[in-house]
């Protein structure tokens, strides 16, 4: 019974488990490194005592097992590549134990995450509901939480971080609200497979809080793919997202941080800045991917060498685009090894600047997997989201909330906020395309 609710009450809590006295993002990264650890540990355990027949020399039968469980082999190549990848690190320390800056990206969050994967995959092949409810779990979860953007943005009071101003909002438990708004796409991706109308339209609600436009965009596709394969159900899915997202927009354009009352701090939606300034990091990142194609990086490792990979023009530019330093000369940039890059500005009246740009992120999924694991880490990235994918054409909620995150991922990246309840989906999406495609569940000789 504890089995059968344990990882849907995970990826229910996941956006919820921070440290109230601790409103940063490094505390909550590291909240929830023992939140998974805990739930790995506990799912573990209760794993053994489901199958008291299993020794530990069973596992020298696992190469056996894996030609007919592909995703489990794929699972498995992908710890090594990462160990690999963070083992011939140029930053070894940074690669094993994550980012400098916030502790993310690391070998043992990459791992636990797998574990996580590994674990529901194996669940769902024991007990064929549970993808559907780690879905059910999940959209509860990002209900919940797009309620609290709304409390959010009506009082202009952040909940957790104090610091966020009534324009940041909503905010709720994650750094920013553009990767709020990833969750939000998450759940109402979700849900569309679920057929909740409620879940979809508070999942919209929460991106037209959040003004974000690859939300957006992924919600579109969504509701494009309900009308595809499901024309009936898929109206009735689009006009939960229309007023879901309208809904969203209105409120924020009514509240206290909206352009009639707030001077004009909503973001234009059509505003090609940000994807402009996106160019600048794709660049830096294919030069990065360039010069480490096998294995990459590691996790954290790149982002104090960006740098290198961008001309003096393009790094002029982008500066002047990301922080408005419009008519300053970069005179040279330095910073000390295995520490983030500082830029030295010369402004017109002779004054200089000295700027520390740190977390960068290529704002890209796919870029940022091979940024850290190399071209091997994002092939079999890759291979894994098309064996999940494959409930997609049967609306199948753990395949359509990863449709629509990684349509999502296109221009962000997946943070620790919200990759614990993506990885949950994912071994669940990756469980019930085997049992799709016929495979034989682990208690039943296979």
């Amino acid at each position: 019974m504890i089995l059968k609710y344990l990882w849907p009450l995970f990826a229910f809590l996941y956006p919820f488990a921070v440290f109230p006295g601790l409103p940063t993002h490094p505390g909550v990264v590291l909240v929830k490194h023992a939140f998974v650890l805990a739930f790995l540990l506990v799912g573990a355990f209760l794993e053994m005592l489901a199958h008291p027949q299993a020794r530990l020399r069973d596992l020298l039968l696992l190469p056996r097992r894996l030609p007919a469980q592909p995703a489990l082999a794929l699972l498995l190549l992908l710890a090594l590549v990462m160990v690999l990848a963070a083992l011939l690190s140029p930053e070894r320390a940074v690669a094993l134990t994550g980012s400098l800056a916030d502790y993310t990206d690391g070998l043992g969050w990459g791992l636990m995450m797998l574990g996580v994967a590994l674990l529901v995959y194996l669940r769902t092949r024991e007990d064929p509901e549970t993808p559907r409810r780690v879905a059910q779990g999940l959209v509860l979860g990002g209900s919940l939480l797009s309620l609290l953007a709304l409390w959010e943005v009506l009082t202009g009071r952040p909940i957790f971080y104090p610091l966020a101003s009534p324009a940041d909002l909503p905010t709720v438990t994650f750094p920013q609200k553009g990767h709020l708004s990833g969750y939000f796409v998450l759940a109402a991706g979700a849900a569309l497979g679920l057929r909740s109308p409620w879940g979809l339209f508070l999942g919209a609600l929460g991106v037209g809080l959040a003004f974000n436009r690859a939300g957006l965009l992924a919600l579109g596709l969504l509701a494009f793919l309900a009308l595809l394969r499901a024309p009936r159900y898929g109206l009735v899915a689009a006009l939960s997202l229309a007023l879901g997202v309208g809904a969203g927009m209105a409120v924020v354009r009514l509240s206290a941080q909206g352009p009639v009352q707030g001077g004009g701090a909503v973001r234009q939606v059509a505003d090609a800045s940000t994807f402009l300034n996106r160019l600048f990091y794709w660049k830096a990142a294919l030069g990065g991917i360039a010069a480490r194609p096998l294995l990459g990086w590691g996790g954290g490792v790149f982002e104090h060498r960006w740098p290198a990979h961008l001309s003096q023009e393009d790094l002029e530019a982008f500066l002047r685009a990301e922080f408005g330093y419009r008519d300053a000369t970069l005179v040279g940039v330095g910073g000390a090894p295995g520490g983030d890059p500082i830029f030295l500005l010369r402004h017109p009246d002779g004054n200089l600047t000295v700027l520390r740009v740190y977390s960068f992120r290529a704002h890209n999924q796919f870029l940022e997997v091979a940024l850290k694991w190399g071209l091997l880490g994002l092939g079999l990235y890759l291979a894994l989201l098309f064996l999940a994918l494959r409930g997609l054409p049967q609306l199948h909620p753990a395949a359509t909330g990863l449709f629509a995150l990684h349509v999502f991922f296109l221009f962000w990246f997946a943070i620790p906020e919200g990759e614990g309840a993506l990885w949950a989906l994912w071994g669940a999406a990756l469980g019930q395309g085997a049992l799709a495609w016929g495979r034989v569940g682990l208690g039943r000789g296979g």
